[in-house]
């Protein structure tokens, strides 16, 4: 056999290839991905970067705050020190940069798994009706429309309201945000699944004597993946939101654990006296929904080039000159 045809490109390589190769062309995707990744890398890295600066999320420092004047950081803006990178947090004298980084933590885990909650339990219903017969789709399709028509931040602040105060307060948030909002995950699944379940190598799957479970497994999933993690990408950053939310409406992560929803609940009678301790929070919270989100459309864009991006920058010229 010939050396070059023992090394043909497999389909599943090649659309990973050709999917790197588009996502490349796009520069907003390309540095809205470098931001994550720092993003990813400081939320991962918190604890050496504390253990760097010599402080860490918790401790109080009376020494550095005036009490005559309501707890208001000493020294200039908001006291920052070579001790204290960004100041402190005003009426407690909390290192500001070791919560920061420790509030990117929890931001982006309660986040992600929120996700992955939301993924799963949408693909389950969203395959489920989508091949079952006529009363199974009606009865998943009713059922999610119910969940679609529920009031996110009404429901999310009922669950979090009865739940003991013993549990993991983040764990919490990302369970109840995964729970109540998967289902435009499967909607979408659904309608795909429709669509997909009528194409000849399905037909044929199921003609050769392919069981249902067997069919989803092998033919209908593989074909999801693109909606599925188009999707996705774009529900990181609508779930940052709300958990930051959740927390600014004072049910969701509780001190002294730092998250930036909770840090701009306490920064809001601050703006005046010390406007670093709701900007820093606020701007992270801005740079990192602002990077998903253009991540995302570069994602949906690379996997579908048939659909034309909603965010342009960095990419109208290469189209121009293509065309």
């Amino acid at each position: 056999m010939d050396r070059r045809a023992r090394h043909l490109p497999g389909r599943g390589e090649v659309v990973v290839t050709t999917f790197w190769r588009r996502l490349r062309e796009q520069r907003a995707a390309l540095v809205a991905a470098v931001v994550v990744a720092l993003l990813v890398l400081v939320a991962l890295a918190a604890p050496l970067l504390t253990a760097i600066a010599g402080q860490d999320p918790t401790t109080y420092h009376p020494d550095l705050i005036d009490s005559a004047r309501g707890g208001v950081p000493i020294g200039s803006f908001g006291g920052i020190s070579a001790e204290h990178w960004l100041g402190v947090e005003p009426q407690t004298g909390r290192d500001l940069f070791a919560r920061l980084v420790y509030g990117a933590r929890v931001s982006l885990g309660v986040a992600l798994a929120a996700t992955v909650v939301q993924v799963f339990l949408g693909v389950v219903v969203g395959v489920a009706a989508g091949i079952g017969n006529r009363w199974v789709d009606q009865l998943l399709s009713r059922a999610t429309d119910v969940m679609v028509a529920l009031p996110l931040m009404v429901l999310a602040l009922a669950l979090m309201a009865i739940v003991p105060s013993g549990f993991p307060r983040p764990v919490l948030v990302a369970l109840v945000i995964g729970l109540v909002a998967w289902g435009n995950m499967a909607k979408i699944v659904r309608a795909q699944t429709v669509t997909l379940k009528e194409l000849d190598y399905v037909a044929a799957a199921r003609l050769s004597g392919w069981g249902t479970v067997r069919i989803a497994r092998r033919e209908l999933l593989p074909a999801l993946a693109a909606p599925v993690i188009t999707y996705a990408a774009l529900l990181v950053p609508v779930n940052i939101t709300v958990e930051a939310a959740l927390s600014f409406l004072g049910v969701g992560v509780k001190p002294p654990t730092a998250s930036w929803g909770q840090m701009l609940t306490s920064a809001d009678v601050w703006y005046q006296a010390a406007p670093q301790y709701l900007l820093l929070p606020a701007g992270a919270l801005f740079v990192t929904v602002l990077a998903l989100t253009v991540l995302g459309d570069g994602v949906r864009t690379a996997l579908d080039p048939r659909a034309a991006s909603r965010l342009r920058v960095g990419t109208g010229r290469k189209r121009e000159a293509k065309a």
